[in-house]
């Protein structure tokens, strides 16, 4: 970035020709960039201050309601917590109707089971066993668990003045959870930072697996099957966790009025994502290349000791050009780096081709693997430079 350098772990930043330098003895500096950063990561600071604003305002309003609904405020800030605790603007709206759906539901199974059945210990049976059976709709997504409790305590709590206290239950919830959908819709979240940080996470896992299979390329025999399975990192899980935080920053977008602003960042975090997704594939398939192929029990294997030097070289250079990415796409000296350490791998495997009979098919598999990998992550060069090419 013009203006910008960083230089080694010691980073010196420079903007518009200044240099940052730290403070002297005694002097105090406001960070508001740290704290912002702070604030970012941690979206669950965030979360409980809307949610505390929301159930305190939704409190005040409760309280000055007449009729049945004054016997029963304390559903008001629940309500405004229900719809408060939601990650996205757009789950919020959502998780507040699921549950206001579920508690008029769980309320109508109260009145039909007391309305049909005489004793009262029959009837709570027949109300809580009916009740979790349609907790497992699946329309009614996370507020279904409220089914069976709105229905015991309608049939329970409710005896004497049970449409007072369904309206109380059922209408003080829909009024805060409205004021907690205002309140999220004045502050919207939008996870933008946990989404890389979980991209960080993927793409470090995937460094850290390329580490091991150079390690167990530099060792002066090839590692056994089951040496080769110990350095299988679990990839998995991550991935599955990174779509499912792209995917809840995605959705923060709808209704957002954050989003303009910040649709640059979004934009570069969903490239990231796309080019970890097919970065995750190719390692996978490297590591499965190498581990099923370059084994001390196969009399022949994909590299033997002429190739896997330089295999090693080109690996840990990829590993080194993912550490490096910051955005969408890797520092380009270190792409240039690598571009060089795959190059010498090529030429060390024309080199033996021409004194064996063996094509050294895996080994120009795991050359082409490297190449996509990079390619996932190089930087895009100016228009101006491609045209001049």
């Amino acid at each position: 970035m013009p203006g910008r350098a960083a230089t080694g772990n010691g980073r010196t930043t420079m903007q518009q020709g200044t240099t940052r330098t730290a403070p002297g003895p005694g002097r105090r500096t406001h960070r508001p960039g740290a704290v912002r950063r702070t604030w970012a990561r941690h979206p669950r600071i965030g979360l409980a201050l809307r949610a505390a604003v929301a159930a305190t305002a939704a409190w005040a309003l409760a309280l000055l309601i007449p009729g049945p609904f004054a016997d029963y405020p304390y559903y008001a800030p629940l309500g405004a917590v229900v719809a408060t605790t939601a990650s996205t603007l757009a789950s919020s709206v959502r998780q507040s109707m699921q549950t206001v759906a579920s508690i008029a539901l769980g309320a109508a199974v109260a009145f039909a089971g007391d309305a049909l059945v005489g004793p009262q210990l029959l009837a709570l049976a027949l109300v809580v066993a009916t009740a979790v059976l349609l907790a497992g709709w699946r329309r009614l997504g996370s507020g279904s668990s409220w089914l069976p409790t709105a229905a015991l305590f309608t049939l329970i709590l409710g005896q004497g003045n049970p449409t007072g206290y369904v309206l109380g239950f059922a209408g003080l919830t829909f009024a805060g959870a409205l004021v907690g959908i205002l309140v999220a819709a004045a502050f919207p979240p939008l996870p933008l930072a946990p989404a890389d940080a979980t991209l960080g996470e993927l793409r470090e896992t995937l460094a850290g697996q390329l580490d091991d299979l150079v390690g167990g390329l530099r060792q002066e025999h090839p590692p056994t099957q089951d040496e080769w399975r110990g350095r299988m990192h679990t990839i998995d899980p991550l991935l599955a966790q990174m779509r499912a935080a792209v995917q809840e920053a995605d959705e923060a977008r709808r209704g957002n009025r954050r989003a303009a602003r910040f649709r640059p960042a979004a934009d570069r975090l969903y490239e990231q994502a796309r080019a970890l997704e097919r970065l995750t594939l190719l390692v996978e398939d490297l590591t499965l290349v190498i581990a099923e192929t370059e084994i001390a029990e196969n009399e022949r294997v994909a590299l033997g000791p002429t190739l896997r030097p330089s295999a090693s070289g080109a690996l840990a250079a990829l590993a080194e050009v993912l550490r490096s990415v910051d955005g969408a796409a890797a520092d380009p000296e270190v792409v240039r780096r690598a571009d060089a350490a795959v190059a010498a791998f090529a030429t060390e495997l024309r080199r033996s081709r021409a004194t064996t009979d063996d094509d050294l098919f895996e080994a120009g598999n795991i050359i082409e693997n490297v190449r996509r990998s990079l390619t996932a992550v190089r930087p895009r060069e100016p228009a101006e430079h491609r045209d001049d090419a």
